[in-house]
């Protein structure tokens, strides 16, 4: 059996998680929530399309601004409710103590590791820290069975159904912009 370093003693990096599932701020409300469900995870980092690291989307805080008043609300963009603090972030090469400090400070069970040119890299978490404590083996970076890294869905709502104008007469088809179904 190989002795590892205690957990004080160690890096961010040696226990952080580096294989992230990320959103884009313009993702909606739903497809974060769906995202969570389908991968197992209960933190999404939001990161721009110039690859800005913006936040972190966690499943508390999404169930906590959830809105549950039709469709419209669940299509907004996660920008939305992206936490308006300063985003905690730490580098990979910082004690694990210090980290766990920073998360205990701000109250959250998270943060973000970012190497030298500010880019996410990793993401520690109070999960990441319980794993190292308990001789947890070392995380090796692997692909979600099933969930390519790119992996992008939008959920289907329902929209509202308009009641067709009456069609031409019997036996003819009705237009099809007329249709009860929609492809939405």
């Amino acid at each position: 059996m190989a002795v590892r370093s205690p957990l004080e003693d160690r890096t961010v990096a040696q226990v952080m998680t580096t294989d992230l599932l990320t959103i884009t701020p313009d993702d909606s409300v739903l497809m974060a929530w769906e995202l969570m469900c389908q991968a197992h995870v209960h933190h999404l980092p939001v990161v721009n399309d110039k690859g800005h690291f913006m936040g972190v989307i966690d499943a508390r805080g999404l169930a906590t601004t959830w809105e549950a008043s039709g469709p419209g609300r669940a299509r907004r963009p996660v920008r939305e409710i992206l936490p308006g603090t300063p985003i905690l972030a730490v580098r990979p090469d910082d004690p694990v103590p210090a980290a766990a400090r920073a998360m205990l400070s701000a109250a959250t069970d998270y943060v973000g590791v970012m190497d030298e040119r500010e880019a996410l890299i990793g993401l520690l978490t109070a999960h990441d820290l319980i794993h190292a404590l308990a001789g947890g083996p070392p995380r090796e970076p692997r692909p979600r069975p099933g969930m390519p890294s790119l992996y992008r869905i939008e959920p289907v709502l329902p929209r509202p159904v308009h009641e067709p104008e009456p069609g031409p007469g019997p036996g003819t088809m009705p237009h099809p912009s007329r249709s009860r179904m929609s492809p939405d």
